[in-house]
């Protein structure tokens, strides 16, 4: 035991220490970058399903109410590795990149008592865009190209704890809540290039750090139906203000062949102190399911981004996000001691997103009628069972649309996939003397 525990603990930290949060869609641009999706492996493999989950092997931080579910201690670390592919009319751009899910642990204390800690992004930066000006050559300044960059994005530390209550034979309710701290740094680089001898570019990078803590609660209902079990779930977070200071760094450099010389430093600037305001959220969920054979659930999610600000600053182009979740499981037969695939649990699930960005926002036309982003994305999976042992190796394929190909808009399509591991084990059990 003791071994195992070890290596789990090493497997962590040195995947802490080489993951990273990673994108490089200009969508990142707005706002806080794009919103991660909700869950581990499992939830995602789902297409994201996770307010009404239950499961007594599984992590699941989206609903705090859940973690009274464990039976065992629970340690999980998802990855995934992300093939994106943008068009904006006839140019085109792909990226492989990777990135952490989130790495969290999950224990009963009691009965009816649970725990859990985790570390999961919450949103990502990460745009090069680079426009040429061709207007403003002259015979003095020559050709003046601007760069827009960015990186960085939120994280959020989880500590939450969750409370069963029997009411009666067949039927629980649980109530959880989950201590957020989110921490993070945004940073957006602008810069000038003039294509001229004898005059200096211009670099200025805006960085905000957020520092803050936040709440969400939970609320599951499980009530037994002959051999099925009837789950609904509701969670709530509240609007939210988190500490964000914004510091500006600005100087001048030139440039020679693929090198760059410093000039001067123009600022270097603590510019403001205040707020960053997260909306509400509220999700709910519905699953029908069958202990260790299948399950089928749906959930909505609404998030009130058009109430998005930062230092009080309002953004015209974000918009209230909704979302629709359908997603299930299948096993064969966990007992199949002959057959390993039997034992498989396959996953499918579909979702349909639309908001947070305002698309006609971005289109200078007249009577723009492309309307709020779309995300769209089916979702496969396997959740396969190691020998001997509760835990499991997760698979899973995420394929995805959002955007649009017209005007100055870019599609991007997606293919993420999904690795995890989930340890399940007693950590905590007491020694009986004989």
């Amino acid at each position: 035991m003791l071994k195992n525990n070890i290596y789990i603990v090493f497997f962590l930290l040195t995947s802490i220490l080489h993951a990273q949060v990673n994108t490089s869609s200009p969508y990142s641009f707005y706002g806080i970058g794009n919103i991660n999706q909700t869950g581990f492996s499992q939830n995602i493999c789902m297409s994201g399903i996770s307010n009404a989950i239950n499961d007594s092997h599984h992590l699941n931080f989206q609903n705090p109410a859940s973690y009274s579910f464990l039976n065992l201690t629970s340690v999980e670390l998802a990855f995934k590795l992300s093939q994106y592919n943008m068009q904006q009319r006839d140019l085109q751009k792909s990226d492989l990149l990777s990135n952490i899910i989130g790495l969290g642990i999950g224990f009963p204390l009691s009965k009816n008592v649970s725990i859990s800690l985790g570390f999961k992004p919450f949103s990502s930066i990460g745009y090069d865009v680079e426009y040429s000006d061709f207007q403003t050559q002259s015979n003095t300044l020559g050709e003046m190209t601007y760069n827009f960059t960015g990186n960085g994005g939120l994280n959020k530390v989880i500590l939450g704890t969750a409370y069963k209550f029997n009411i009666k034979e067949g039927f629980v309710i649980s109530t959880g809540i989950n201590l957020n701290y989110y921490v993070g740094t945004i940073s957006r680089i602008n810069s000038i290039e003039i294509d001229s001898v004898g005059f200096y570019n211009y670099r200025e990078n805006t960085s905000n750090l957020i520092r803050d803590f936040q709440m969400n609660y939970g609320i599951l209902i499980d009530q037994k139906i002959s051999d099925k079990n009837l789950s609904l779930g509701l969670v709530f977070s509240p609007q939210s203000k988190l500490k964000s200071i914004e510091n500006l760094y600005s100087h001048t450099y030139t440039l020679s062949g693929q090198y760059e010389y410093f000039g001067d430093t123009i600022k270097d600037i603590k510019e403001q102190e205040g707020y960053l305001q997260l909306p509400i959220h509220l999700g709910s969920g519905i699953n029908i399911s069958k202990k260790d054979n299948w399950m089928v659930g749906f959930d909505y999610n609404y998030t009130n981004w058009s109430n998005y600000a930062l230092f009080n600053l309002n953004s015209d182009y974000i918009e209230d996000l909704n979302e629709f979740i359908l997603g299930g499981y299948f096993i064969p037969k966990i007992d199949d001691i002959h057959n390993y695939w039997n034992r498989v649990q396959y996953r499918i699930g579909i979702s349909y997103a639309s908001g947070y960005l305002n698309l006609d926002s971005f289109d200078s036309s007249q009577g723009s009628t492309l309307g709020l982003l779309k995300d769209y994305k089916i979702s496969i999976g396997l959740g396969m069972p190691i020998p001997k042992n509760k835990s499991q190796l997760n698979f899973g394929f995420q394929f995805g649309k959002r955007g649009a190909n017209e005007s100055i808009l870019i599609d991007e399509k997606y293919i993420n996939f999904i690795f995890s591991m989930t340890f399940n084990d007693k950590w905590f059990k007491k020694r009986k003397i004989q």
